[in-house]
């Protein structure tokens, strides 16, 4: 039979810094990130600002046997390597070279601002509580617009998304498009 001990009171102010379990976490952060890493291309890896120990580590990673305890182990010793290197921008770098379409490259233009009819679109679609200030606000701008056909096309394009039916959400946000920019002035 087992019996409970008390466990001694220890203050607050005694644990100072992270927790091991916070350590462990960033530890694993960091080297998911340095994996990620050795999947670059070498070209890729050139553009970063990293130091000839991790570079030297990332392509020692890609030359390993698909052992997994040898992988882990030197994802571990990335990890380790990665340690002086700044996280958040280094996280914010490998996500552009891994999704090069949600950047624009330099020398190309940025993506075309929305018309103001789709923009109002977006606006009246966005948030079902707010439509009405928007239709408000829309009216006022444009006086050619009815506010009761606006709330009913608007009405019956949230119906459909409730229903989840892609044909009819296209359909509805289709016909209000075409609203807008018949009666834009």
């Amino acid at each position: 039979m087992r019996t409970d001990k008390k466990r001694l009171s220890v203050p607050d102010d005694f644990f100072d810094g992270p927790s091991k379990s916070q350590l462990k976490r960033d530890a694993i952060k960091l080297q998911e990130l340095g994996v990620r890493l050795a999947s670059l291309r070498p070209k890729q890896l050139a553009t970063l600002d990293l130091n000839e120990v991790l570079l030297k580590a990332i392509e020692d990673y890609n030359l390993l046997p698909n052992s997994n305890s040898a992988l882990k182990r030197h994802a571990q010793f990335i990890g380790k390597r990665m340690r002086d290197q700044d996280y958040e921008t280094l996280l914010a770098a490998v996500e552009a070279l891994e999704n090069p379409r949600t950047t624009t490259r330099p020398g190309t233009t940025p993506p075309k601002a929305l018309s103001a009819t789709a923009q109002a679109c977006e606006e009246l679609t966005a948030d079902a509580s707010d439509t009405e200030e928007v239709i408000t606000k829309l009216v006022e701008q444009h006086p050619r617009l009815e506010r009761q056909k606006l709330r009913q096309l608007v009405r019956n394009h949230f119906v459909a998304v409730r229903k989840a039916d892609a044909d009819a959400t296209k359909r509805t946000r289709t016909k209000l498009m075409q609203y807008l920019g018949q009666n834009f002035t």
